[in-house]
């Protein structure tokens, strides 16, 4: 990767997480696929959001790279990619990492 492309790809995950709108969906579904791959309920569920816009968030997040989808039968899970999973890591801390989804995303 050349340098402008690695500067174009970081200002558009800058701009994915935290300047755009939805950034902190987003954040919210890669802390929860650092757990391991899940489906689109399971991550709706857990993040407290519909389907519909997790849907829409994962599709952001799969267009940088950040996660992957696989096909299991009838059933489409996420994982975060390696890249996805050393961004998220170096941009929240632990106690970011440890969010309580039952608390509606509130930190502790």
């Amino acid at each position: 990767m050349s340098k402008p492309e690695g500067v174009i790809f970081e200002t558009a995950v800058l701009v994915l997480l935290t300047l755009s709108r939805g950034a902190e969906s987003r954040k919210k579904i890669l802390i929860v696929l650092l757990s391991g791959p899940k489906n689109c309920s399971q991550i709706a569920k857990e993040v407290g959001l519909d389907w519909w816009t997790v849907q829409k968030h994962l599709r952001c997040l799969m267009k940088e790279n950040l996660v992957k989808s696989s096909d299991f039968g009838n059933s489409r899970f996420y994982r975060v990619t390696p890249i996805g999973e050393n961004i998220t890591r170096a941009i929240f801390s632990d106690n970011e990492l440890k969010f309580d989804v039952n608390s509606q995303g509130e930190k502790p």
